[in-house]
């Protein structure tokens, strides 16, 4: 028995060994530059024992299926969401699966349903002015079904929402005035509702609004601040979700100093207290950027961060790296790991590697936890994160 483990082990570490030192190669490509962005959406979700995605193609979302013989589109879904905005955010509870399309003046809210075949539905559309207009946006249900829609437009933290069945919207409302141009903001689920998190570049902080769930849509608790000074903020957020209530917010300051930190990990606990740990310095060829923050179903304890390194000294070079969180320690980043380092050899000038996306949802037990990056000519790559960090 003791001979098969160790067999089992150096197997399994050869297996780890081969993945860490094999160039990666595209799983598939569409026709739109970096389909994996924007911060900070999420464009992936495990269900029906596979993993899904919904990507961006020059005329609208399309859905694609991880398969045993390799991803395969649902081109059913393109056709009919031609039109709707591709660059898009989801959120699944259960079956239930809601996102955002966006443009820079105009937000699609649709739906996804899966029963013997998938079926699309448009449920709200919200033109902008040019003065109102988005970077990006962000979508989430609370416990009582209710759907939540955060985006900065123009200088304003606004917020749409509808009721239990998601085909009467209405907003926006504001949360938040005089907001920078380069800002952003994020909604996730929490405990005790929804909270809109953004960075504010002008007055150097980070800081959130909470709607408890039964109250009036328009019944929001005050602003507060999760951390200012000290350049703490930038347009780079990302949220999970612990089943404890921990709230895990990975975000990109702007020290912008070689030896000084990039990221700053903000841990909230159930009972809303906050704990803000910088970490992940900036080197002189290094530069970490765009961070996710991921949980795992079945191990409450294992937090992983994934991130863009960018190559100062040549773009092609950068690659995805990730991370296990331990806020015990005084270096919060342990088993930092390359898992996609593309094959670049006829990549166009200036290509490189970036936008890693993950699942809202925590990552599954008892399957990979698929994670995809892309780059400017529409390659998607992909990494299984269990093969590193599944112990």
């Amino acid at each position: 028995m003791k001979v098969i483990f160790l067999l089992l082990g150096f197997i399994l570490s050869q297996q780890l060994l081969f993945a860490q030192n094999q160039l990666s190669q595209a799983v598939f490509q569409v026709d739109y530059p970096n389909p994996t962005a924007d911060k900070p959406q999420s464009k992936l979700w495990y269900m029906d024992n596979c993993w899904w995605a919904l990507l961006p193609k020059s005329t609208g979302p399309s859905l694609w299926q991880r398969t045993e013989k390799g991803w395969v589109e649902h081109v059913e879904i393109h056709e009919k969401l031609k039109g709707v905005p591709g660059r898009a955010d989801i959120y699944v509870d259960n079956r239930n699966m809601i996102a955002v399309g966006v443009e820079a003046q105009q937000l699609v809210v649709f739906r996804l349903e899966k029963k013997k075949k998938w079926s699309a539905e448009k449920l709200a559309t919200f033109s902008l002015t040019e003065k109102e207009s988005v970077e990006t946006a962000t979508i989430t249900l609370d416990k009582n079904g209710n759907g939540w829609l955060a985006a900065v437009a123009g200088d304003k933290v606004s917020v749409w929402t509808s009721n239990k069945g998601l085909k009467k919207w209405t907003g926006p409302y504001t949360l938040a005035e005089g907001i920078g141009k380069d800002d952003i903001c994020t909604i996730t689920s929490l405990p005790e509702g929804v909270g809109v998190i953004w960075s504010d570049q002008i007055n150097e902080a980070v800081k959130i609004r909470i709607h408890k769930n039964g109250n009036d849509f328009e019944n929001w608790e005050k602003e507060t601040v999760i951390e200012s000074g000290n350049n703490t903020a930038d347009d780079h957020l990302n949220t999970a979700l612990s089943k404890d209530g921990t709230l895990w917010l990975i975000t990109k300051n702007s020290v912008d100093e070689v030896g000084g930190p990039q990221f700053v990990l903000r841990v909230r606990t159930a009972d809303g207290k906050w704990s803000n740990y910088p970490y992940c310095n900036l080197g002189e060829v290094e530069h970490p950027s765009r961070p996710i923050i991921l949980t795992v179903e079945n191990k409450p304890s294992l937090i992983l961060n994934g991130y863009t390194i960018y190559n100062g000294k040549n773009r092609h070079l950068g690659n995805i790296t990730f991370g296990k969180i331990n806020t015990a320690q005084a270096n919060i980043i342990e088993q930092v790991t390359p898992v996609i380092v593309p094959d670049t050899a006829n990549w166009s000038k200036d290509n490189h590697i970036n936008n890693v996306t993950g699942s809202k949802n925590p990552l599954p037990a008892n399957a990979p936890w698929i994670i995809l990056a892309s780059d400017k000519e529409g390659r998607v790559y992909e990494a299984d994160l269990s093969l590193y960090f599944n112990e």
